[in-house]
């Protein structure tokens, strides 16, 4: 493992360690939405809001959106066999991912990730979209994390963001188990 890939590796176990909830709940903290009348907020009529048609300013999170290609699956490059495997040891399946998977991350906090994968035997792939959401603050090293919630399969999974790179905690085979970490660096 070159010494690129092992600290990509170091820094996605730190992270999402660091922004598990409760009792290893890794959708991170609750956070409740501010109350309506709160002071801090600008009212429809304040002279402070920018008119309907003004786009305001730009999002927060404006340096993760991108285009990501797929660097890293479980510590192993693409292109390799990668053992999958549940939380229990239980063998989900010996895939070659293709280094052509790719995650894309819009302005609109929207997020496409497409999976393209072998078994030696066919062509596979999985598409998830949905949309994505800072989890908390960046942490001292620099990483942000990040809520994906899917609109395609209904579950939520655990990231983080730091300059070109974006690690994600995945359920691959669909059963409620996070069992793959995916390691993208940014395209453009």
């Amino acid at each position: 493992m070159t010494r690129h890939a092992k600290v990509l590796w170091l820094a996605l176990a730190l992270a999402l360690t660091g922004c598990s909830g409760k009792s290893g709940d890794a959708t991170g903290p609750d956070v409740e939405p501010p109350p309506i009348n709160d002071p801090g907020l600008p009212l429809p009529n304040d002279p402070g809001m920018p008119p309907p048609n003004d786009p305001g300013p730009p999002p927060q999170n404006q340096g993760i959106p991108g285009s990501y290609v797929l660097e890293q699956i479980n510590g192993s490059a693409p292109g390799q066999l990668v053992t999958l495997t549940n939380p229990g040891g239980q063998v989900i399946g010996l895939l070659r991912f293709d280094e052509a998977s790719t995650l894309e991350l819009d302005p609109k906090q929207a997020f496409h990730l497409a999976l393209r994968y072998t078994d030696d035997k066919e062509q596979q792939g999985i598409d998830d979209s949905g949309r994505y959401d800072p989890a908390g603050p960046v942490s001292e090293d620099g990483w942000q994390p990040l809520i994906l919630s899917s609109a395609f399969y209904g579950d939520v999974f655990t990231g983080v963001a730091q300059g070109n790179v974006v690690a994600l905690r995945y359920d691959f085979d669909g059963d409620g188990q996070m069992d793959t970490s995916f390691g993208f660096r940014r395209a453009n």
